[in-house]
């Protein structure tokens, strides 16, 4: 065996995110035996995993949206404007694997989504009354169809506490809000 000297020395030998590839987190082990400290890899640009409504919308692709990720203090970490997916687990696309890089362990968070970023409240709400009027007779349901998309809307009026089959014309002002 010979002998080499050098003031630094870089060891390449991947991470270990994805066994498959050859990337076993061997390399850690060849560090701690020459006497480094190891930090515990933590996962970054993962989709977010949620145990609320999700399923429910997979495969639903959505663009100019915002998103907000909030922490446990209501201080909002990371936001951005595009496009997210939801997944049968939870939430993916690149708002969402860039939002995972500002997540900390051991700790929960909110996101906090603006469908309809470029509408203020009250130009929002004038696009509701165009489409209620529209739609007088018609469901819920399918009275939202020209705003959202149709695997949105069940969801997004049963956070309102507004049944499907309700009729546009019979929404108040603070249901609409």
């Amino acid at each position: 065996a010979q002998e080499h000297y050098s003031d630094c020395v870089l060891l390449c030998a991947g991470g270990a995110s994805y066994p498959l590839t050859g990337s076993t987190g061997d390399g850690y082990a060849l560090a701690q035996e020459l006497g480094h400290s190891i930090s515990a890899p933590v996962g970054s640009l993962v989709p977010l995993v949620s145990s609320e409504d999700c399923g429910q919308m997979q495969g639903l692709s959505l663009r100019n949206t915002e998103l907000r990720l909030v922490d446990q203090k209501g201080k909002t970490v990371f936001k951005d404007f595009g496009e997210l997916l939801f997944t049968h687990f939870g939430l993916s696309g690149p708002m969402a694997l860039s939002a995972s890089a500002h997540l900390k362990e051991k700790q929960s968070y909110e996101v906090v989504l603006d469908l309809k970023p470029g509408l203020d409240e009250q130009k929002l709400d004038a696009r509701f009354l165009r489409d209620f009027e529209k739609y007088a007779n018609r469901s819920m349901e399918n009275a939202l169809a020209d705003l959202y998309p149709h695997s949105l809307i069940p969801v997004l009026l049963r956070r309102a506490g507004i049944p499907l089959d309700r009729k546009a014309h019979s929404l108040t002002k603070e249901e609409r809000r």
